[in-house]
This record gives structure tokens, sequence and C-alpha cells, in this order.
């Protein structure tokens, strides 16, 4: 499968001189010369755009893979074939972490330009959007503590700064040109290895002979979609931080009002339980009263008692 190269200059700001070499030799609108693209060219494309594209690929792929299915009964040559795709497949995912590194350098360079430390306020407030950004989106926000959510929730998106918002373009950049192709070529990986394995046990009795050559082609189209694909990133990266900030900032605030919401009740719960221990408190004082007053008319009782009984001594006298 091809390799795409990027050269993170013209890609993090000085397009000018940014490239993409998708192994062509055509030149088409400036944009392409010597087999390479330059990124500053690449405008205006809709991130619906890029998700056609693959969805082109995967569907030709399959087809292709589909038909096989019906023509070649050659099950150990398929397994034979799958066992070495998914050995390309480990190759390209080597490849993808070893390119992802270089925007990784990139992004902690930024410390640097920008003149930021780890302990910095604007590196924590940094820190704390990203951990608020996964909790979001794995559906777990309210995993994080009212602090958190209120911090969050006071954001105010358009005052991030420079730093802040370039470094959030390098983490979205990297999830969309790494994180995501990486988990699908492990999703691929896994089927292959399910349909093998199947196959190898009879359960299937057709073979994947020239799948090879279905996989050929996705990789040709999606190569050769890779020069409009890389500036659709950027693209996106810019547009959609806002968005997702303020869309962020919204739930946090809810979140951190449920929380206000539950303590506000768990007050009024520990005040009802107040009353009721002063009300029991004061019940059990009148109940020691009574029983003083009751044991001082026993008492009084018996005084009466012993002087009537020495009156009637007294009279037998």
């Amino acid at each position: 499968m091809g390799t795409v190269t990027i050269n993170l200059a013209g890609l993090v700001g000085n397009t000018g001189s940014g490239l993409v070499t998708a192994g062509t030799g055509k030149e088409k609108d400036g944009q392409v010369k010597n087999g390479s693209i330059f990124a500053g060219n690449i405008n205006n494309i809709s991130n619906d755009r890029i998700e056609q594209k693959r969805e082109s690929a995967r569907k030709q792929a399959t087809k292709a893979i589909m038909d096989q299915f019906h023509t070649d009964s050659k099950v150990t040559d398929k397994i034979k074939e799958l066992r070495g795709r998914n050995e390309e497949i480990n190759q390209e995912i080597a490849e993808l972490r070893e390119q992802r590194k270089v925007f990784e350098e990139d992004q902690e360079a930024l410390k640097g330009k920008y003149g930021i430390t780890s302990d910095s306020e604007e590196q924590k407030e940094l820190d704390l959007i990203r951990k608020a950004k996964s909790a979001f989106k794995d559906g777990r926000l309210g995993d994080l503590t009212k602090e958190e959510l209120e911090q969050v929730a006071g954001i105010d998106p358009s005052q991030l700064t420079e730093y802040q918002k370039r470094s959030l373009q390098y983490d979205s950049i990297m999830s969309d040109m790494f994180d995501t192709p990486i988990a699908e070529l492990e999703r691929e990986r896994m089927v292959n290895g399910s349909v093998a394995g199947s196959l190898k046990q009879g359960l299937l009795e057709t073979s994947y002979k020239g799948i090879s050559k279905a996989y050929k082609v996705a990789d040709t189209i999606m190569e050769a979609a890779s020069k409009e694909i890389i500036g659709m990133m950027w693209e996106d990266a810019k547009e959609h931080v806002d968005e997702e900030m303020q869309e962020l900032v919204e739930a946090a605030k809810e979140k951190a009002e449920e929380k206000e919401e539950e303590e506000e009740k768990l007050e009024a719960v520990k005040e009802e339980q107040k009353e009721l221990a002063e009300q029991i408190q004061e019940s059990t004082a009148d109940q020691e009263r009574l029983q003083g007053e009751i044991d001082k008319i026993l008492k009084d009782a018996e005084l009466l008692e012993e002087d009537l009984k020495g009156l009637v001594v007294d009279g037998a006298v």
C-alpha cells in the first residue's frame, strides 16, 4: 500500500512550502508538481466529501471482496491473502504511528514557541479542556468534579489563547489523520482474522482469491484522494474547534447546574433531619420532666401514708 509523506512546514503554518507526496507526476491548477501537492492550495472542500471518498473506497473494496467470494473456491489461498493483508495492516499502522510522532513533537514544540510551561495556568486550562472533551465524547462528562465542570462552563471559546487553539487543532488533526485510520485498520485486521478462522474451519466454502487486488483498488482510490483530504483535515479542524468548545461549555453548564440542584436537595434533607432530631430531643425532655413530677407525687404520697400511721399509733396510746 502506498505511503503518504507529510511535510509539516507547510501544514503547520507556512503553507507555501508544505507538500504531500502522492506518487503522481501530473500537474493541475498549480497544485501538483513532480509528485507533490501543495497543501496551501487546497481550500473550500467540505468534511462531507472526506467521508464520501472514504466510503466510496470501502464500498468498492467490499464489492471486489464479495465478487471474489462467489467466483473463487480456493479457501487456503484466501487465508494466505488475509494473513498477508494483516501483515500489511501492521506495517501501515506502524507507519501511521511514526508519522503521528512528528505531529506530537511539533505540538510539544508549541510550548517553547509560546513560552508555555507544564505548570502554567494556560497549560492547566488546556489539559482540563482535553479531559472534558474526551469525557464528553465518551458520554462521561458527569465524571468531572463540580469545580471542573464549572471551570469548563465558564470558558469563553473566543478567548482561548493562540497556543491553546493551535494545540487543539493539532489534537483534531491527529485524531482524524491518524487515530481514526488506525482504528479502522485495526477493525479490518480483526475482521480478516475472524474470516480467516471461519474459512479454516470449513464454515465457508469460498475463498478470497484476488482480494489483494481489491485492497489495491481501495488503496489507489484513497491515495488519489489524499491530496484533498489533507487540506480538508486542516480546514475542518479550524472550523470545528470553536463549535466543539461551545457544545462542551453548554454541556458543562448543564452538568454543573444538575450538581448544584443535587447539593440543594441534600441540604434540604439535612435540614429536615436536624429539625426531626430537635423535636425528638424536646419530646425526650418533656418525658423526663413528666416522670420527675410523677416521682415527686409518689414520694409525697408515701410521706402522707407514714404521717397517717403515726396519728393512729398516738391515738391508741
